[in-house]
């Protein structure tokens, strides 16, 4: 009886003493749980900023596509209007110009093809008599239409050497047809001097095959080159 009552005493003097550091273990653990929790939790915001950085930057990225498509929507539309507007103006004016004229477009200008057979003689520089009465109806609608544009002549020749009719060299020969036309442009058609340029390219620019009878025909030209 004594034992036992000795037992239950020191019991009861052990007990407080373990329940104490249970309590402090169990606390240590849910501070330990909170902490993870708390990293865990941390990361995950983390996480979660990195991705909506990252989805902010794809949806700026997707803003800018969508502009970059609309600028490239908006600058077709203004080339086909811009195109359309010139083939238009081509279709009148090929309508207008005398038989044997042709108009064309290349990089945005409007060309004019005068055949030296319209113009010229063989070898010669002056213009003939159709060619007068051709560059007449040209004069008058480059000054009705393109009064304010730059227009530049530009003569042009086949491979065919032209030393028996007296000139150089290809090169002189086609300055000199180019000369011409500006000069019965300004004189006889009263475009003014500061818009007409000049230049002469023998036959270095051929449109043609200069192995062909045709292919010569085509070469040998004066054009007219009206600037935007």
């Amino acid at each position: 009886m004594i034992k036992s009552t000795l037992f239950i005493a020191i019991l009861a003097l052990i007990a407080p003493s373990c329940q104490s550091s249970m309590q402090k273990q169990m606390l240590e653990d849910a501070d330990q749980q909170n902490a993870a929790l708390m990293a865990e939790n941390d990361s995950t915001r983390a996480q979660l900023a990195r991705i909506r950085a990252e989805g902010d930057a794809l949806e700026e990225q997707l803003r800018f596509e969508r502009d970059r498509v609309a600028q490239l929507e908006t600058a077709g539309a203004a080339r086909d209007a811009a195109f359309a507007q010139q083939n238009a103006e081509l279709d009148e004016l090929r309508r207008n110009l005398p038989p044997g004229v042709d108009a064309t477009s290349r990089g945005g200008m409007i060309v004019l093809d005068l055949p030296s057979s319209l113009t010229f003689a063989s070898g010669k520089a002056d213009l003939n008599k159709k060619g007068k009465e051709t560059m007449n109806q040209v004069a008058q609608i480059l000054k009705d239409s393109y009064g304010g544009n730059t227009l530049w002549v530009e003569g042009h020749t086949d491979n065919d050497q032209p030393k028996k009719s007296g000139w150089k060299n290809n090169l002189e020969l086609s300055v000199q047809r180019a000369m011409s036309v500006a000069n019965y442009l300004m004189d006889q058609g009263g475009l003014a001097a500061e818009q007409v340029r000049v230049s002469g390219h023998g036959e270095f620019n051929p449109t043609g095959d200069n192995a062909t009878k045709d292919g010569k025909a085509g070469n040998r030209r004066v054009e007219i080159l009206i600037l935007p």
